[in-house]
C-alpha cells in the first residue's frame, strides 16, 4: 500500500473536496503514461466501488492510460492480462466540482451507459500520482464526487 492510499484512506469523504481545490491544475503532457489506480477513501465508499464499477462494465478496473494525442483509456485486469475499456477525451475545462479549472477525462458517447454521463477529474498531489473524482455529469450530482488515487508506474506487465 502506497503512502498517498495509507494517508488517503483517513480522510473522511468531505475531506476530498478541499484536498481536490487545493491541488494545482495538471499539464496534459505531465499525464501521458500508465497509471494504477486505487479506490480511496472510507472502508464503505471503498467497499462499494468495486461492486458499482463490475455493474456498470468496468469490472477489474486496474488503472487508465494517458496518451500524447490528448486521449485515455480505463485499464482492467481479465484473465491475467490487462485490457483497455472505456476511451476518453482530456479536456481543460472549469470543474464542476469546484469552479476552478480542471483536467476533466469525458467518457465518449460510443460507450455504454452509464459512461457518456460520467465524468473523472484528476489533479496532481505529486509528480506521479494524481488523485481523480469521479461525479455523475447531471443535475446535483455533479457535486456528489467520488475520490481515486492514480499512481505512474514505469513498467506494466500484462499489457
Amino acid at each position: 500500500m502506497s503512502e498517498w492510499t495509507t494517508k488517503l484512506n483517513k480522510l473522511p469523504l468531505k475531506d476530498f473536496s478541499e484536498l481536490f481545490t487545493s491541488s494545482s491544475i495538471p499539464d496534459n503532457s505531465k499525464i501521458v503514461g500508465t497509471y494504477r489506480a486505487t479506490f480511496v477513501g472510507p472502508d464503505w465508499l471503498r467497499a462499494a466501488a468495486g461492486p458499482a464499477l463490475t455493474i456498470s462494465g468496468l469490472g477489474g478496473w486496474w488503472g487508465k492510460q494517458f496518451k500524447d494525442d490528448g486521449t485515455a483509456t480505463n485499464l482492467v485486469q481479465h484473465g491475467g492480462n490487462l485490457e483497455t475499456r472505456f476511451s476518453m477525451r482530456l479536456v481543460n475545462r472549469t470543474s464542476a466540482l469546484d469552479g476552478k479549472p480542471a483536467l476533466a477525462l469525458i467518457y465518449g458517447a460510443e460507450n455504454p451507459f452509464p459512461w457518456p454521463h460520467i465524468v473523472d477529474e484528476v489533479r496532481p498531489l505529486d509528480n506521479v500520482s494524481f488523485l481523480g473524482m469521479t461525479h455523475v455529469n447531471v443535475g446535483a450530482l455533479r457535486k456528489l464526487p467520488f475520490p481515486f488515487l492514480l499512481e505512474f508506474q514505469e513498467q506494466v506487465d500484462g499489457l
